[in-house]
């Protein structure tokens, strides 16, 4: 809980540190941009996991770095990457990519199907696991402020080896084994969040 909570109290720092800068658009019209963005998200092989917090700082017109910390159903969850937009001040559509690390359990309790029985208890100690992603977001403007919601479409790709350790049990069946393999971090990616513009 420790890296959520220090994540939270940086956030804070970052929106009044960096605050927010003048660009010119496309069409010539000077706008006030914001460099920094808090993000909160969910969704299935999000980033930062079924819950997450996040910042999104603005390196350039096009691009920025982001980086944040959540809950997943393997643990905790971590990501660190980088977006290039299409639009200036960071709207419309954006591509990027990146890195996540998903602590794992080191005790999860479940019934599931053993060679042994068709349902059973069973204690699984859930491996870390390391990904990289690619994806494509996109990004509304919510009111004058700034605020966003967005979208995110991508593929989480393993780069770890083993996915789970069983501890105490029989055996797990293929369609057990399976099942945990299709839980595990990785797969297509469907994110959905809102963003606060700091």
């Amino acid at each position: 809980m420790k890296p959520i909570i220090y994540l939270f109290i940086l956030a804070l720092s970052a929106t009044t540190a960096f605050g927010q800068t003048p660009v010119k658009t496309n069409d010539r019209r000077s706008q006030i941009c914001a460099k920094t963005f808090f993000d909160l998200s969910t969704g299935i092989n999000n980033n930062g996991g079924i819950l997450s917090i996040g910042i999104d700082a603005h390196v350039a017109n096009n691009a920025s770095i982001n980086g944040g910390v959540g809950i997943s159903g393997w643990g905790y969850k971590m990501y660190a990457g980088g977006k290039y937009y299409l639009k200036p001040c960071h709207e419309g559509w954006a591509f990027g990519g990146g890195a996540t690390y998903s602590t794992g359990l080191p005790e999860f309790t479940f019934d599931m199907e053993t060679v042994a029985s068709s349902s059973e208890e069973v204690v699984l100690e859930l491996k870390p696991q390391a990904n990289l992603f690619a994806a494509a977001y996109r990004y509304w403007q919510l009111g004058k402020k700034r605020n966003r919601i967005y979208l995110q479409l991508g593929l989480s790709i393993p780069v770890t080896g083993d996915k789970y350790y069983q501890v105490s049990g029989n055996k797990l069946s293929s369609a057990s084994n399976s099942l945990v393999r299709t839980i595990a971090p990785g797969g297509i990616i469907v994110g959905f969040g809102f963003s606060f513009a700091g």
